[in-house]
C-alpha cells in the first residue's frame, strides 16, 4: 500500500525505504524481518501522533512581558461618595432631621355638625340599704301548712323566677309573700298588705296565689326566695 500523500515527508521516506528492503529480501528473510518492521512502523506512528497533538508552547519572552495586576476590593462606599460629589459638586451636605420628614397629617373633618348636648344637672341617687331579716312574733291568730317560693334573680340560688311588680329581687333580704286560698280565708278581706309572722320573721303579703287549691299538696303561702331559704317548706304563720 503506497504511503499517504498527507503524511509528513520524513515519515514517507522512512516507509519507502522499509518497503524497498522488503521487496529485495528473500521469502525466508521476509518472514524473519516482517515482525520487527511492523513494530517499527507502530512506534513511528505513535511518535508522530504525540508530536502533532502537543499544544504549542509560548516563548519565554512573551510570558515575561505580562505584569501582574492587583485589584482592590470594592465595598461600595468609595463609589457612593464619588457619585455624591459628582452630583452635588462643592455644595455642603446638610443632613435633614428625621422629624422634618414626618407627615403630621390633617385632622379628620366631621361630616356633620356636632349635636348640642343638654346642660349637665345634678342627680340625687338614694342608696337603699340592704334589707335584713326582721324578727316578728305576730298576733294571737295561728295557722300551719306548706309553703312554696318564687321571685329569684340569682341563678346560684336556684331556678330563676319572676317577682311581683314593684317588689323586685333587690339582692338584699326581700320579705314578701303571696297568700294562698286557706290563708286569705283565715285572715279575711284585709289580707292585702298585711304584715304577718312566718316562723318568727316579718313578712308582708303583697300578692295572692292559687297554690294548688283543693289538692293534697296545696300550699298555705308562696314566699319570696329569701324567706324560703330561712323557713323551708313547712311554716307557722301568726297575725
Amino acid at each position: 500500500m503506497p504511503p499517504s500523500s498527507h503524511a509528513p515527508r520524513g515519515r514517507r521516506r522512512t516507509t519507502g525505504i522499509l518497503l524497498s528492503a522488503v521487496r529485495l529480501a528473500r521469502p525466508t528473510t521476509i518472514r524473519h524481518v516482517f515482525g520487527p518492521v511492523l513494530v517499527v512502523l507502530l512506534v513511528l506512528a505513535t511518535t508522530t501522533a504525540s508530536t502533532s497533538a502537543a499544544p504549542p508552547t509560548a516563548p519565554a519572552s512573551s510570558v515575561a512581558a505580562f505584569t501582574p495586576v492587583t485589584l482592590p476590593l470594592v465595598d461600595g462606599q468609595a463609589e457612593a461618595a464619588a457619585a455624591r460629589d459628582a452630583t452635588m459638586g462643592d455644595a455642603a451636605v446638610t443632613e435633614i432631621p428625621a422629624a422634618a420628614l414626618e407627615d403630621p397629617g390633617t385632622p379628620p373633618v366631621p361630616a356633620a355638625a356636632l349635636r348640642s348636648q343638654p346642660d349637665a344637672r345634678a342627680v340625687v341617687v338614694r342608696k337603699v340599704p340592704r334589707l335584713r331579716p326582721i324578727r316578728y312574733a305576730g298576733g294571737s291568730h295561728v295557722i300551719r301548712g306548706l309553703a312554696s317560693w318564687y321571685c329569684n334573680d340569682n341563678p346560684s340560688r336556684g331556678a330563676l323566677s319572676p317577682c311581683r311588680t314593684a317588689y323586685p329581687d333587690t339582692g338584699g333580704f326581700d320579705a314578701y309573700a303571696a297568700a294562698g286560698p286557706r290563708l286569705r280565708a283565715a285572715i279575711g278581706s284585709s289580707w292585702q298588705g298585711r304584715v304577718i309572722s312566718v316562723d318568727g320573721l316579718r313578712v308582708k303579703l303583697v300578692d295572692w296565689c292559687q297554690c294548688y287549691a283543693g289538692r293534697s299538696n296545696e300550699k298555705l303561702i308562696d314566699v319570696y326566695r329569701d324567706v324560703y331559704g330561712l323557713v323551708g317548706g313547712t311554716v307557722t304563720i301568726r297575725w
